[in-house]
């Protein structure tokens, strides 16, 4: 059972923080095949906390001011009760910690394909929210302060964005944050200058950003394994960085050049800006040799979290079934209310005073006019229903496809659909089709009939060889 929230219907949690619940929701008089929002309410217990809702309001306030293809939207913020919250775009995918979890997990490392194409992401991103001026042209000064993995989201549509502008240092935030007094951020992704409580700037994020380059160029955490944040803060302002090739000696000298520059403990000597560092980045990539093996984050999502990407499928489309089904019982439900002979014995009355010499005849007409107008009424309801609840063979279903090993090509019925595992087609429900897998010696196949539903086919492909 859904719960209603304010202007919002919340449909799923997705995670607690320590200072707000995060919420798969859907404005009430949103359409059904709208993409859902992201509702993010303070906890019951900081309800009432001024410093915290301050900071939770001045969030919202900043991200308001930004509008970048990098950075999540927000949408809305307001109170439902004693509860803030702010409304926010929903990105379908999974956050860059929980990925590169994944790949430290399985010895895997990241391209420098990919590790360029998180980073344009993110540094412009990030130059945007740093030149950012209110709606009168008043420079902000934003700085995000809490750059880590988490904090950079990943769609399965091909789309990176930066969120969570909590702590972000502004003119709306300095004050509060000083009123707070106490190191914020994710202590394994500060900068120096955030360890010793100095004041901040724009290289600040520069550092953090840097940490996360190294942990995905090498696939190690270079500081978050340390055994405790004394520890990490230690390293963050004393120890030297461990040489990239160390662990991966085919990374480029030129983009581990580009990496210690932004580690710099000195700020002085980082990147001044996060312009600057994309177009050393941009010269670094022109020189880079094209590799026809490289994936993109789409295709990565979809291979490490395939059971991620079934669940909130099927969570958003259950979302929007719903949604129909009660559009289309609340309707139902006014008619059954409906008294039909008072109806008409009301609208019956009102001719009667309106033309008192009419016949019988004409009476008998406006019963039947009535009458037919009810009759026509719910003989739609009837094919409204009908419609909905029906097999129906044009109807079209999603099929998600998935092979080990993956990037084989999908065919359907002997033809080529252009497409390779991951992927996803629509077939008719109701129907049978033959789908084959390839890639170079290897493929499989299976006679498949689509379901309305849950239609999912993971192939293990065998050898052209094999028996």
């Amino acid at each position: 059972m859904v719960e209603r929230f304010g202007s919002y219907y919340l449909l799923h949690k997705i995670a607690t923080g320590g200072m707000a619940e995060i919420y798969l929701a859907r404005h009430v008089n949103s359409p059904a095949t709208s993409m859902p929002v992201v509702i993010k309410k303070i906890l019951s217990k900081y309800s009432h906390d001024l410093a915290f809702i301050q900071m939770f309001l001045a969030e919202a306030r900043i991200i308001c001011n930004i509008n970048h293809q990098n950075i999540v939207k927000i949408y809305d913020f307001d109170k439902s009760g004693d509860i803030y919250y702010i409304a926010m775009e929903y990105v379908f995918g999974n956050n860059l910690g929980a990925l590169q979890k994944s790949y430290v997990d399985r010895k895997l490392n990241f391209s420098v394909e990919t590790v360029l194409e998180i980073s344009f992401a993110v540094l412009c991103g990030l130059n945007h929210a740093h030149n950012t001026r209110d709606r009168n042209g008043v420079f902000l000064n934003v700085i995000h302060l809490d750059v880590n993995p988490n904090n950079i989201l990943l769609s399965y549509n091909n789309e990176i964005k930066i969120v969570d502008f909590g702590i972000a240092s502004a003119k709306y935030t300095k004050l509060l944050k000083n009123n707070l007094g106490a190191v914020q951020g994710t202590v394994a992704y500060l900068s120096p200058e955030q360890c010793r409580e100095e004041e901040v700037d724009r290289r600040s994020d520069i550092f953090s950003f840097g940490i996360i380059m190294y942990e995905l160029l090498t696939g190690k955490y270079l500081y978050k394994d340390l055994p405790n944040d004394a520890a990490r803060i230690n390293a963050i302002l004393n120890e030297p960085v461990p040489n990239i090739k160390e662990y991966n000696p085919d990374i480029p000298d030129e983009l581990i050049a580009i990496v210690e520059k932004a580690l710099k403990k000195n700020r002085d000597e980082r990147y001044a800006t996060a312009a600057e560092m994309l177009d050393d980045l941009h010269k670094f990539q022109y020189r880079l040799e094209y590799n026809p093996d490289s994936e993109s984050i789409s295709q990565i999502l979809k291979k490490s979290f395939p059971s991620h990407f079934l669940k909130m499928n099927k969570l958003l489309e259950k979302a929007q079934a719903d949604y129909m089904m009660d559009e289309l019982f609340k309707d139902i439900e006014e008619l059954e209310d409906l008294d039909i002979s008072k109806v008409m014995q009301i609208d019956m009355t009102k001719k009667e005073e309106e033309h008192p010499a009419d016949d019988t005849p004409e009476k008998g007409k406006n019963f039947l006019y009535i009458l037919s107008g009810v009759v026509v009424a719910l003989a739609v309801i009837a094919v409204m229903i009908f419609v909905f609840s029906r097999e129906d063979d044009s109807i079209e279903a999603k099929v998600l496809l998935f092979s080990n090993p993956p990037d084989a090509e999908v065919y359907v019925n002997g033809e080529d659909t252009g497409r390779k595992t991951p992927a996803e087609i629509f077939l008719k429900v109701g129907k049978s089709y033959i789908l084959e897998f390839r890639k170079d010696n290897f493929e499989g196949g299976i006679n498949y009939k689509v379901k309305k539903e849950e239609n999912q086919i993971n192939l293990l492909l065998k050898s052209n060889g094999e028996q």
